[in-house]
């Protein structure tokens, strides 16, 4: 294992800096996730033949709007080709109920993602790199574990557990979250779903009741955009049981960790004590919170990212 530990101040930028459309190509592609549509963006970088292929997907309940196509530009301004998709019942992909958060389906839709960039003409298909933040980045290690085959794995500020979910509900909120989920299991039979929002304004349950935590997944919504804020409740029965790696060992492939100190929902802690059970991993600490890395702290996490990707491919 490989490891460094950046403790610096982190960046102040005002905002990321997009890079020309002339870099880059995109074509929205579709494929096939056990019966559903799902949808996605290709990136391709100009005057780079046969790239690597970054598969990625972002935080819990969100599109791959909500913040994600800076990376994506980026990355292929750099060289890399990057494939940013929808999850099933999200964003501009099918199935219902919307915004439905399930472990299981997702991860099977991050398999169904790579079989379909696997068929792609002119990229490297032999150099497939899972990328995911927040949820995501638990679901990319889950799904290079059961892979096998991947080239590397980027994991940023991943949820390895659904322990954030929960914490500072204590047990009433835990139970009251716990129930509205039998709720929304039993309703949707007959009813529909029984939803809660994700961020809410903080008079009902929610998925997230930190007011910082609700405040900047707000700011990651884009203007005009249709999404609403609620899922429905099963989720708080999906993370309540969730790990995103059961055998750590089973992660063969060079893998990053980026994690930040102040994150209160992926814990720094958790995640350096995954950095110790990988095979080959590189941690990244930043004193930053979950969702810094999309504004001002985006340049320094995004040259970490560039130089492991340079390094390990």
């Amino acid at each position: 294992m490989s490891a460094w530990r950046h403790r610096g101040p982190v960046t102040r930028e005002r905002g990321p800096r997009r890079p020309s459309h002339f870099d880059y190509s995109r074509v929205t592609l579709t494929f096939d996730s056990e019966g559903v549509a799902c949808t996605g963006w290709l990136y391709r970088p100009d005057d780079v033949e046969s790239p690597p292929v970054l598969v990625l997907a972002g935080e819990l309940a969100a599109e791959r709007r909500f913040g994600l196509r800076r990376y994506a530009e980026r990355l292929a301004e750099a060289g890399f080709a990057v494939f940013l998709f929808d999850y099933r019942n999200t964003g501009d992909s099918s199935g219902d109920p919307r915004n439905l958060v399930d472990p299981d389906s997702q991860v099977a839709d991050w398999h169904a993602a790579i079989d379909g960039i696997r068929e792609q003409a002119e990229i490297d298909t032999s150099q497939v790199v899972l990328m995911g933040i927040g949820l995501s980045g638990g679901y990319a290690l889950r799904t290079a574990a059961e892979d096998g085959n991947v080239a590397a794995v980027v994991a940023q500020h991943p949820m390895l557990d659904g322990s954030a979910v929960f914490a500072g509900r204590g047990p009433k909120g835990t139970l009251s979250a716990l129930v509205a989920g039998v709720r929304d299991k039993l309703q949707s039979r007959v009813l529909g779903p029984y939803r809660v929002p994700v961020v809410g304004d903080g008079t009902t349950i929610s998925v997230f009741e930190d007011p910082g935590v609700r405040a900047s997944f707000r700011q990651l919504v884009p203007p005009g955009s249709t999404w609403k804020d609620e899922t429905p409740a099963r989720i708080f029965l999906s993370l309540f049981r969730y790990s995103a790696v059961s055998d750590p060992e089973e992660i063969h492939c060079p893998t990053l960790l980026i994690s930040g100190t102040r994150d209160d929902v992926a814990p720094a802690d958790g995640i350096a004590d995954l950095a110790d059970d990988l095979p080959d991993s590189t941690l990244v600490e930043l004193p930053v919170g979950h969702f810094t890395h999309y504004d001002r702290g985006f340049e320094q996490t995004f040259g970490h990212l560039v130089t492991f990707l340079r390094a390990n491919l």
